[in-house]
C-alpha cells in the first residue's frame, strides 16, 4: 500500500525556504506528499503565493490577512483579498485570532477576521483559521455566523479537547502539526485523541513548528516532507495504525480542500 499525505496548512512562500522551494517540492513528493495547502499571510505575498501554485501543480494557495499583520494593512486590503480569491481557485486564509499579545487590537483582529468568515460563506471556500489565545471570541463569532458551508480547519490546533465536538458541528476540521510530537504535547495529544476519525487532518506549518524527531539536522527549517513523520507519531500517540491514520487524514483532506482542487485531481482521487 502507497501512503499519500497532504499538508492542510504551510507558508511556501517564506523567504527562508522560498529559494529552495524547487527541492522543497522534490523531497515532499519523494515520501508521497502529494499536496501542499500555501496559504499566504498579508496582501505582500498573495502574488508569490500565486505564483508558487501556478508553477508547482502540488501547491494549493490560499490567500488570507494573517493576524499578526493586521495592524499593517493597507487601505485596500480587502479589494486585494477579493480580486485574488476570484482570480484564482483557492483557499481562504490564514487567518483568525491571535489575542496572546495583549496589546494587540482585539477589534481590529475581530473585524478584519469577521470579513474572511463572510467571504468564505459568500464564495463556499475552505478557510485556514489560527486561533491562540481567542477561543471565547471564536465560538461567539461561530454561533453569529452559523455553520461554515464550504467546512475549514483550525490549523496547528492548541485548544482543549473538550471544545472540538463544537467546532465539527459548525463543519471544521482540527488540524495537528509538528507541536503533537512534543515529549510533553498532553494537552495536544488529548485533543487529537477526541476528534472524530472524519475530522482529522494533519499539517506542517513549513519553514516552523520543526517536529520533534529522534535525528533532527542542523537546519530545522521545516518543510512538507516532514509531514509523514508527523503522522507517525501521531498515531503512535493515539494507539492507531500509522497506515489507517495516514489514510484517513488525506481522505478527510482531500474532502475538505474538494472544492478548490484542481478539477482532474478532484474527479480522480475522490
Amino acid at each position: 500500500m502507497t501512503l499519500l499525505f497532504f499538508d492542510a496548512h504551510c507558508h511556501l512562500h517564506d523567504e527562508r525556504i522560498y529559494t529552495d522551494l524547487s527541492n522543497i517540492v522534490a523531497r515532499a513528493q519523494e515520501v508521497g506528499v502529494r499536496h501542499m495547502v500555501s496559504c499566504a499571510t498579508r496582501p505582500q505575498n498573495f502574488d508569490r503565493t500565486a505564483a508558487l501554485a501556478c508553477t508547482h501543480g502540488q501547491v494549493i494557495p490560499c490567500f488570507g490577512i494573517h493576524p499578526w499583520f493586521v495592524d499593517t494593512l493597507p487601505e485596500n486590503w480587502q479589494q486585494w483579498l477579493e480580486t485574488f480569491l476570484t482570480a484564482h481557485r483557492s483557499g481562504i486564509g490564514e487567518t483568525g485570532l491571535d489575542f496572546m499579545d495583549k496589546r494587540a487590537d482585539q477589534d481590529l483582529q475581530i473585524r478584519v477576521f469577521s470579513h474572511h468568515l463572510a467571504l468564505a460563506r459568500e464564495l463556499e471556500r475552505p478557510i485556514n483559521i489560527h486561533i491562540r489565545k481567542a477561543w471565547d471570541t471564536f465560538i461567539h463569532l461561530l454561533k453569529k455566523f452559523g455553520p461554515l458551508k464550504s467546512s475549514g480547519l483550525i490549523h496547528s490546533y492548541s485548544g482543549s479537547a473538550d471544545m472540538i465536538p463544537l467546532f465539527e458541528r459548525y463543519n471544521l476540521y482540527i488540524s495537528f502539526s509538528g507541536s503533537v510530537t512534543r515529549p510533553n504535547a498532553k494537552k495536544v495529544v488529548r485533543a487529537l485523541g477526541a476528534v472524530s476519525s472524519q475530522r482529522l487532518v494533519i499539517e506542517t506549518d513549513a519553514p516552523d513548528i520543526y517536529p520533534s524527531l529522534s535525528d533532527p539536522p542542523g537546519n530545522t527549517l521545516n518543510e512538507p516532507k516532514n509531514l509523514p513523520a508527523i503522522a507517525q507519531i501521531a498515531a503512535r500517540r493515539v494507539n492507531m495504525g500509522f497506515e489507517e491514520f495516514a489514510a484517513q487524514a488525506y481522505h478527510n483532506s482531500l474532502t475538505l480542500f474538494r472544492p478548490i482542487l484542481p478539477q482532474k485531481i478532484a474527479q480522480k482521487e475522490i
